[in-house]
């Protein structure tokens, strides 16, 4: 398994990187809900339909959550909270909900833990978990 990428030139003119190339991710296919069933269900004693009826309680459950202004950890996959996209204002009493608050957004931070201080030049980045054992791959063009 691999993270497939392809070189790219940046070719935006104001950039200071213009002319220079970078790793651009190519995207796998897409895994379906109902795959992931399959794949649960030839994995463990749940069936597929088992599996639906748990996620998608799960996924009502967290909705709920989020919408009642909490952070959902979910441990090794990681946290979700939602946060409010807003118009500033000058003066905080002109603030007005329905003129200023554009709407919300899901955040997802994925699970991880900083790596201790003798690790060198690693030292305070954070390995995510989700992440961990990740290689990547050049498709050439």
């Amino acid at each position: 398994m691999s993270i497939h990428f392809r070189l790219v030139k940046n070719e935006i003119k104001s950039n200071k990187q213009y002319g220079k190339y970078y790793a651009h991710t190519v995207k796998g296919s897409e895994v379906t809900l109902r795959e992931i069933e399959q794949k649960i269900q030839a994995n463990c004693s749940a069936k597929a339909s088992d599996v639906r009826l748990v996620l998608s309680e799960l996924f009502y459950t967290i909705r709920q959550e989020l919408q009642d202004g909490h952070v959902v950890n979910l441990g090794e996959l990681g946290k979700f909270h939602i946060s409010v996209k807003s118009t500033p204002v000058a003066d905080p009493q002109e603030f007005r909900i329905d003129r200023h608050i554009r709407g919300f957004k899901c955040n997802y931070t994925p699970n991880g833990n900083r790596y201790p201080h003798y690790s060198g030049s690693l030292a305070g980045h954070i390995r995510r978990d989700l992440t961990d054992g990740c290689v990547a791959r050049n498709i050439k063009k």
